[in-house]
């Protein structure tokens, strides 16, 4: 039997004159389940501080965090997950309580301390595959913005690892794959960002060819993230892809000029470098196009749709006009079909 609180007149924050954890417990949910969260957090924490010993106790302790959660009160979201955390490891909410709390921590900008509570999870042997797969995924993105790029791809890609050995015995989501595969690619992305170009000549040839390659394998990495067939991640793979041509595109534009050219000679230099990079502009043009359609006909809306339809009328109208006079800068629509389209990835 559960304790019974037995009173002389209406409780003034509950209205309750008598109750017990279940009447607690499912007067809380009952708020919960009608979005009146900010009154479903008030029995739920009267639950918790009366009825300690309950078998609602830890699904109170669970549910009020997500309420707090919807009404932003991150901090005081963590403070109830780590009551399951912290002190209940054997309680079937342990494991969504222990997702919560590191994606609350990580939201929060605690990073260490959600990578410590992830470790936790991982090691737990309970764990589905599905589950590790996302705890890894979380560990990577936490590890990336501390910084630890080593540990992050080594998170990232045993989250792959274990996806494509278990998903051929049964089925697992596809989605955290496709995030963890776009999450390395941005890794790379980022190394080649940061890959200068410099003079002398023979340098910026050998620059330029590093820098190539980093492309490819940024490209090759997010063209695998379309793979994956996730509409979501598909359409930012696919805007990001257009942003490596854009990259490379600003990059040789902006590349140091010899030393020893002419003022005439620099000017000539410079018209040939914008012949040659004129293929880029098409290429980011071509991708962005195809990702906008892939997001209309998936009904796909997020924000890189939106920065793609940008990008899209942005080299369009601008920066190509700026190239209408070389023979070189074709159109799009007279690109050669031989460039394989993101989309046609997804097959």
């Amino acid at each position: 039997m559960e304790p019974l609180r037995i009173g002389v007149k209406p409780d003034p924050e509950l209205g309750l004159v008598d109750f017990d954890a279940v009447t607690l417990y499912q007067e809380g949910l009952r708020y919960h389940e009608s979005g009146r969260c900010d009154r479903a957090v008030a029995f739920y924490d009267r639950l918790l501080k009366e009825f300690s010993t309950s078998r609602y106790f830890s699904a109170a302790a669970f549910n009020a965090g997500r309420c707090l959660e919807e009404l932003d009160r991150v901090e005081e979201a963590v403070s109830h997950y780590q009551i399951i955390t912290r002190g209940l490891e054997k309680s079937k909410d342990w494991v969504d309580a222990a997702f919560r709390e590191s994606v609350c921590l990580s939201g929060l900008g605690k990073h260490r301390e959600a990578t410590g509570l992830l470790d936790r999870l991982v090691d737990r042997e309970e764990l589905t595959a599905s589950d590790r797969i996302d705890a890894l995924v979380l560990k990577g993105e936490a590890l990336k913005k501390m910084g630890e790029v080593l540990k992050a791809e080594s998170a990232l890609r045993r989250a792959l690892r274990i996806y494509r050995r278990r998903g051929k015995d049964e089925y697992l989501d596809p989605v955290p794959a496709a995030r963890a595969e776009f999450r390395l690619s941005e890794l790379t992305e980022e190394r080649f960002q940061a890959a200068p170009l410099r003079l002398p000549e023979k340098q910026m040839q050998a620059d330029l060819e590093a820098k190539a390659v980093l492309l490819l394998s940024a490209q090759a990495g997010y063209l695998r993230t379309i793979r994956y067939g996730d509409p979501e991640w598909a359409t930012a793979a696919g805007y990001r892809i257009g942003g490596l041509y854009l990259h490379l595109h600003r990059a040789m534009e902006q590349a140091p000029v010899p030393d020893d050219l002419s003022e005439e000679e620099a000017r000539i230099y410079k018209d040939v470098l914008r012949k040659r990079t004129a293929v880029l502009l098409r290429k980011a043009l071509k991708v962005f196009q195809m990702t906008v359609e892939l997001a209309e006909r998936t009904f796909v809306q997020n924000r890189y749709t939106q920065a793609a339809r940008q990008q899209m009328e942005f080299v369009e109208n601008q920066v190509l006009s700026l190239y209408e006079d070389l023979p070189e800068a074709r159109p799009p629509e007279e690109e050669e079909q031989k460039e394989a389209p993101p989309e046609e990835t997804t097959k």
